[in-house]
């Protein structure tokens, strides 16, 4: 498979997990991929996965909290490829805390860099994208861009806030002829995922190896939504742009009608439409102990 020969593709947090899969499948699909994640181990790990896959794969350890890291960021990537054709930003983290436990210096940290680095990598690279005629920024958004829950005080903003900037992009950057969309991991009914869950945001490598056969694995998660990240990193200011997608859905329609539906998203942006919905009864929601285990929990009833 080579849909994506000649393109460098950036993708932020692709360590692990979702942004692995996603860099794995454009590497297997003839790009030149730039990794950037802030754990090196996990980064070292994918070099080894991407040669022996006969992968192109350059690896930086960034910090997205920090300007002038996602400066550096550029800079090598520049230097090393000269274009960049495609920029998924994927990198989040989350403290798991209520309101009480967050601190100031957690929803800072939380909004840099699941919001300001997307915010930071557009500004920086776009203009770059333009001069090579255009591209596709992705930023992978969360059903906590739609729903708050408990836990989420820092993280569910953040995520309102990258549908927010998808649009605005969308429009500014369609002159430069550069789509900008946003997608969620998952689907929009969490409940017909056939498979495991996703892991936790901002599980690192030994908590998540601790735990490995709980979430689905990124081999599976390549499987599984290919096709959409494939069609979303070949799209530029003329075809699809403005649009939120969940990764299942996306997937499963271009399966079963074509690359050609795409024509029903052309020219129309998404609307963030408030629906009221009731409170819920109790609430499935993730908590970071004291020790710093992430834990779910299934029934905090809440008041009538």
């Amino acid at each position: 498979m080579s849909r994506l020969e000649g393109k460098v593709a950036l993708v932020t947090g692709a360590g692990r997990g979702y942004g692995r899969a996603v860099a794995m499948v454009y590497a297997r699909e003839g790009a030149k991929v730039i990794a950037a994640d802030i754990e090196r181990d996990d980064l070292q790990d994918l070099a080894r996965l991407m040669a022996s896959n006969r992968g192109d794969v350059f690896t930086m350890v960034v910090d997205l909290s920090k300007p002038s890291e996602i400066q550096r960021m550029k800079d090598e990537a520049m230097s090393k490829y000269g274009r960049l054709d495609i920029l998924v930003n994927n990198a989040a983290v989350s403290p798991w805390k209520t309101l009480d436990e967050t601190t100031v210096e957690d929803w800072d940290y939380t909004l840099d860099v699941n919001l300001r680095a997307y915010f930071l990598t557009s500004k920086f690279f776009h203009a770059k994208m333009n001069e090579g005629g255009g591209g596709s920024i992705i930023n992978v958004s969360s059903m906590s861009g739609e729903e708050g829950t408990i836990g989420e005080i820092a993280y569910s903003p953040s995520k309102y806030g990258v549908e927010g900037l998808t649009q605005c992009l969308a429009l500014e950057l369609k002159k430069e002829n550069i789509a900008v969309n946003s997608i969620v991991p998952i689907t929009s009914d969490p409940a017909s995922w056939p498979g495991k869950p996703l892991k936790y945001t901002s599980m690192n490598s030994k908590e998540v190896s601790a735990v490995r056969n709980q979430f689905v694995d990124y081999k599976s998660l390549a499987e599984a939504f290919s096709e959409a990240w494939v069609f979303l990193g070949l799209q530029d200011g003329s075809g699809v742009t403005g649009q939120r997608f969940f990764s299942m859905n996306l997937t499963r329609v271009l399966k079963e009608d074509g690359w050609g539906t795409s024509v029903k998203w052309r020219g129309k942006l998404t609307r963030a439409v408030y629906s009221p919905y009731d409170f819920p009864k109790s609430l499935r929601f993730l908590h970071r102990t004291v020790n710093g285990i992430v834990e779910e929990h299934q029934a905090f009833d809440l008041p009538n």
